[in-house]
């Protein structure tokens, strides 16, 4: 309960720091293809944009001109389009505006088909799915998306889902037939108390680095619950991520495919340094460890709460220990 309460008062600490004028808080949901449109303006040596530590916000004063101008490419202000056309294909299909908040909502079909020639097998992808987003005020922002989804892949892709029982990138579902079912859901609440903290509460993937792949935490995974915390002063960012994932790979300790995975927990932080406009550092340190062992349940270690980076490595307190760690 010391614990507890310790953290709660650090929390509390952070939160009750103002300013006038915040931090961005309106995250933009991770997609390579997207974010390589921002480059211009993530790589301009005009600012100093943390590029190694993503996702990016929409109302970052570095980003935000570029981000409204591919939001709004193609917008038919002029309203030349029928209603039924525009909110189809260039608006939300749903939008709520005021001076206190924003809201919308969209529906996200797809359905795509191709052909695999060595088998001679049709493949297809078909898929409902939704999202919603918005912000109250300028410190809150929320986004939410869930899609359903059938599909019959390759041959060689439908034996990897059958035998891991998960569609890479996405999660579990009716995965033991030709014809594939499953969910995916995306889920995410930003608060910015502060101009020097953003806390964000998820179900996500993170993602860090500046290349195709994410570096330390894969954006191939499926997605899993975390608490992040961002602190920015001058040019250096700071972010904690403290999440909870699966091991669907481990030995189980229960018979049922679901209740039976194994839990794990990870505490990972990262410090990016803008050395200057042109060169940045970045340090990392991760540590993951089971939620569960034959021995018994462990559930969260708070020995590794404390944000302070290489501090673990030089307490050769425990030499034994069966967690994981990364640093670099």
């Amino acid at each position: 309960m010391k614990k507890l309460g310790l953290l709660f008062l650090i929390t509390l600490a952070f939160t009750t720091l103002r300013a006038q004028n915040p931090t961005p808080n309106q995250i933009i949901p991770y997609d390579f293809q997207f974010y390589q449109k921002l480059n211009k303006s993530v790589y301009s040596q005009d600012n100093r944009v943390h590029s190694s530590i993503r996702g990016f916000y929409a109302d970052d004063s570095n980003l935000s001109l570029r981000y409204d101008s591919l939001m709004n490419y193609g917008v038919d202000s002029l309203n030349r389009r029928s209603w039924v056309h525009r909110k189809l294909f260039k608006e939300h299909l749903l939008e709520f505006n005021s001076e206190d908040y924003k809201i919308y909502a969209d529906f996200l079909p797809d359905f795509s088909i191709g052909r695999e020639f060595e088998q001679g097998k049709t493949t297809w992808l078909n898929t409902r799915g939704f999202q919603v987003g918005g912000n109250v005020g300028k410190n809150f922002s929320f986004y939410l998306n869930g899609f359903e989804n059938q599909g019959k892949f390759a041959k060689y892709y439908n034996d990897y889902v059958i035998q891991n029982q998960v569609v890479p990138g996405q999660g579990y579902g009716k995965l033991a037939t030709e014809t594939q079912d499953w969910a995916y859901v995306t889920a995410l609440l930003s608060y910015t108390p502060s101009k020097y903290l953003n806390l964000a509460l998820g179900y996500d993937k993170n993602f860090i680095g500046d290349g195709y792949r994410s570096m330390l935490l894969s954006d191939n995974a499926s997605n899993y619950s975390f608490f992040r915390v961002r602190a920015s002063v001058g040019n250096v960012q700071y972010q904690t991520i403290f999440a909870y994932m699966l091991d669907p790979g481990a030995p189980k300790l229960a018979s049922d495919r679901r209740l039976g995975d194994r839990g794990k927990w990870m505490a990972a932080h990262y410090l990016d340094w803008n050395i200057t406009n042109k060169f940045s550092v970045g340090l990392f340190q991760a540590v993951t460890w089971a939620d569960a062992e034959v021995e018994g349940k462990r559930g969260f270690d708070f020995n590794y709460i404390h944000p302070f980076v290489f501090l673990r490595p030089i307490e050769n307190t425990n030499t034994t220990s069966p967690d994981k760690m990364r640093l670099g």
